[in-house]
């Protein structure tokens, strides 16, 4: 929900957009986004009774799982912003809900009330004015519009200008992903996941929507990307289990099934394309001697063939992942990702493999198809944790927005040009937890709106909270109280800014964020004391998580390499670099000045006394049976805080190192934790803070807009 217009109550102007409040003295205090929301429904609602649950439905769309502590959260907050010396502002009608007691008054966005004419005093020659100026006005629109028509239908003849046209294919809850057209358009496979991970693939016939879908799959595995033979005969996918990846091909019919190759295990996505010919199967693996995974191809139409790698196998600088081949058997689309912040598309001559970039500045490429025309690519792409759909001109490289918030992996019909595309929404807030809670805790949201925050930190000696947020457009990086309140945003890189740690005494905040070039990531600092920022000078291109060693003089990171991946210790002035690990060293925290606490490859969590030889071996803290996470833990006086993957949910866990005791603290839904944040303890409360991520809707859509000249 939107707001723009502001309005007053008592003394205080409300700002929507600005998500803030202003006293009559001029000052100006920002609040939490959803705060205001509640704000102004009331408002807009005045005088009437408001019923929680219809709050609940405005604001948090009816999440009532969130929703509840978070409206009487909102209100609480809200009274200690409103205080009047005379009046209540907001009353609780017992059992029913709220409303607004003093009146608002609306006030204009652009002029003031008291800039404007006062229409009731206007003259008879001021009405018949105005009354003239309309008349021309809506005379001048009518011909424009005319104008505009007659230049496009002279010039586009024979192609649909209409508006763009949204029909939904599939709304059973959860998530149904990776629309995959049969060559004709008339059927969908798609991907449907349950809440314990399994992934199996369903047939959707949209000439009898009133079906239910057919299943195709029936495992415990994960399905999820397929693609149809050119013939509609048979359907191409990968399998993906515990310790291993199957390419399998399958009779549509008959659902009988073959495997054709073993694929990548590493990362969640398995891309995959048929050539237009039929005879090659293109596909996302990973086999020795390459060192990073890529696209291999491998024949159809030769049982005993073998799949060959098509991209560059080592030393590359960048990883193929999704792929597309072109029209006319000439090329192939490739997405080439060269770290976590930079990932563009590139078009491939499959025979000389030259490669030209389509795209450029692009952080996430969520999926590509070709135009039947072969002239056009139709790409989405994420940046800040935003979807949107693109269309770009393979020669000129022209590139269209579709302006469809959400759309991601499209599709179009082979045969029959139909595109398709699943519209999918990236949720995350910032929330609390409450330890050791006599009764059943349930996470709190802290900042939460329509847009998403992440990777909260919270320092004690500052006694602020650091975090990210996209509310501008691009992921800054913020501050604000362990509650919420008092946010201020510190960069304006417009740049997508990771994981912020403060240094041990509070005065500055490491952070990572993509290079100029877009080759690599640097790990940067924000001094809160001289409002200044700075990039440590590593001799590295690509770091992980930073954290402070225990004097604030160095960063600790993983850092990657061709040969191996482990921690370092990088001073923040000279650059120099000392090896701290050699165990594939992921993440880790100084709890002494000697002493680092880490995760690895391995499940469990290791220490390692850096007073020691480096030939010294680590020793186990917590045993890997107990603890398998690599992010999502934190460190605070003998004690780890962690959360722990079950088979149907996530088990919220304290550790005494001391004691070795392990104590459970809440279960939560499987997938409430962001896997790459770690937890914070604010202490002082007894909360740990943490990213939240909502497991979003997501369904199948079939698109029609005027850039893609369908049929």
């Amino acid at each position: 929900m939107k707001y723009e217009q502001p309005f007053s109550i008592a003394n205080y102007q409300i700002q929507p957009l600005e998500y803030a409040i202003q006293l009559a003295d001029g000052e100006k205090q920002s609040l939490q986004p959803k705060f205001v929301e509640v704000l102004c429904y009331l408002a807009e609602q005045y005088p009437r009774i408001i019923p929680r649950s219809e709050l609940i439905d405005a604001v948090w769309a009816g999440n009532s799982y969130v929703g509840e502590k978070a409206l009487t959260n909102a209100i609480w907050h809200l009274r200690q912003s409103l205080k009047d010396d005379n009046n209540e502002v907001i009353e609780t009608i017992r059992k029913v809900g709220y409303r607004l007691l003093i009146e608002p008054i609306w006030l204009d966005k652009v002029v003031l009330k008291s800039q404007r004419p006062d229409s009731t005093q206007a003259t008879p020659l001021v009405k018949f004015s105005q009354t003239l100026q309309r008349k021309y006005a809506a005379v001048f629109l009518a011909c424009a519009i005319a104008l505009v028509a007659f230049y496009v239908n002279k010039n586009n003849k024979g192609h649909y200008h209409g508006a763009p046209t949204v029909t939904q294919i599939t709304k059973s809850p959860g998530s149904e992903l990776f629309a995959s057209p049969s060559p004709d358009g008339r059927y969908i496979v798609y991907s449907w996941s349950d809440n314990n991970g399994a992934a199996n693939l369903y047939m959707k016939d949209t000439l009898q929507p009133e079906l239910p879908a057919k299943q195709l799959t029936f495992d415990s595995d994960k399905e999820g990307l397929s693609a149809w033979g050119k013939k509609g005969e048979y359907l191409y996918f990968a399998r993906k289990g515990r310790g291993k990846c199957d390419i399998i091909k399958m009779h549509v019919t008959s659902q009988q099934e073959q495997v054709l190759a073993t694929c990548s295990r590493k990362g969640g996505y398995y891309y995959l394309d048929v050539s237009a010919d039929n005879k090659i199967l293109a596909f996302h693996g990973f086999e020795a001697p390459a060192d990073t995974p890529g696209i291999y191809f491998i024949e159809l139409d030769n049982p005993a063939a073998k799949a060959v790698r098509f991209s560059c196998s080592n030393n590359c600088g960048y990883s193929d992942r999704d792929m597309a081949f072109s029209p006319d058997g000439k090329s192939i689309a490739v997405s080439r990702r060269k770290n976590r912040f930079s990932e563009n598309i590139f078009l491939v001559d499959l025979k000389t493999k030259n490669a030209r970039a389509l795209t450029e500045n692009e952080e996430d490429i969520v999926g590509l198809t070709w135009h039947p025309d072969g002239k056009k690519l139709v790409y989405a792409a994420q940046r800040s944790d935003v979807r949107d759909g693109y269309i770009v001109d393979t020669s000129s490289l022209h590139v269209d927005k579709l302006g469809l918030v959400g759309f991601s992996y499209p599709a179009i019909a082979k045969a029959s040009g139909q595109l398709y595309y699943q519209q999918r929404k990236e949720q995350y807030y910032i929330a609390s937890l409450t330890l050791n809670s006599d009764t059943t805790t349930s996470p709190f949201p802290v900042i939460q709106s329509e847009f998403n925050h992440l990777y909260p930190d919270y320092s004690r000696a500052a006694n602020k909270m650091a975090y990210v947020s996209n509310e501008s457009g691009n992921y800054e990086l913020w501050v604000a109280n362990s509650d919420g309140s008092e946010r201020k945003k510190l960069t304006h890189l417009q740049q997508t800014i990771r994981y912020p740690k403060w240094s041990f005494d509070g005065k500055k905040i490491a952070f990572l964020a993509p290079t100029a070039s877009g080759d690599g990531d640097r790990i940067y600092i924000f001094d809160l004391i001289s409002n200044t920022l700075k990039d440590v000078p590593s001799p590295f291109k690509k770091h992980n998580l930073p954290t402070w060693s225990f004097d604030d003089s160095a960063i600790i990171s993983a850092i990657y390499t061709q040969e191996f991946t482990d921690l370092f210790k990088i001073d923040i002035n000279t650059g120099l670099a000392q090896r701290l690990t050699y165990d594939g060293g992921r993440y880790g925290l100084m709890i002494a000045e000697d002493t680092l606490l880490y995760t690895n490859l391995k499940a469990g969590l290791w220490q390692r006394q850096l007073d020691l030889p480096a030939s010294s071996k680590p020793i186990i803290k917590i045993a890997a049976e107990l603890f398998d996470t690599r992010y999502t833990w934190s460190y605070y006086d003998n004690k780890v805080y962690f959360g722990q993957k079950q088979s149907h949910h996530l088990q919220v866990a304290s550790y005494d190192v001391i004691a070795q005791q392990l104590t459970p603290i809440v279960r939560l839904p499987l997938k409430a934790f962001d896997d790459s944040s770690a937890l914070s303890l604010v202490a002082e409360q007894n909360t740990l803070l943490f990213t939240h991520a909502l497991s979003p809707q997501s369904d199948i859509k079939m698109l029609t807009h005027p850039l893609l000249d369908q049929p």
